[in-house]
């Protein structure tokens, strides 16, 4: 099972950009957890993108590790696409 961290401060997401608690009855910072998708490459996800992401690579039958890279370097490409779209319109 994975491991959660909690209460960490400045803890974000990578997928979501969360940062605080969903959850109405918790004033806290979002339950995350570290992910190695490369040697180099690490992923903070908040508890409800991991076990969203989780359910998806098991409905796509891929490997979880392989479809977080996947999603990562796809998430990194549109990123990229819209931070030209708004140089480009300013």
């Amino acid at each position: 099972m994975q491991k959660f961290i909690y209460n960490r401060p400045k803890a974000k997401c990578d997928f979501c950009k969360a940062t605080e608690n969903p959850h109405p009855d918790f004033d806290e910072t979002i339950p995350i957890t570290k992910i190695n998708i490369g040697k180099k490459r690490k992923l903070t996800l908040c508890i409800n993108c991991f076990f969203m992401h989780k359910e998806c690579s098991e409905e796509k039958g891929e490997y979880f590790i392989a479809y977080l890279s996947k999603m990562n370097n796809l998430s990194l490409i549109l990123d990229k696409t819209s931070k030209k779209k708004i140089l480009i319109h300013s």
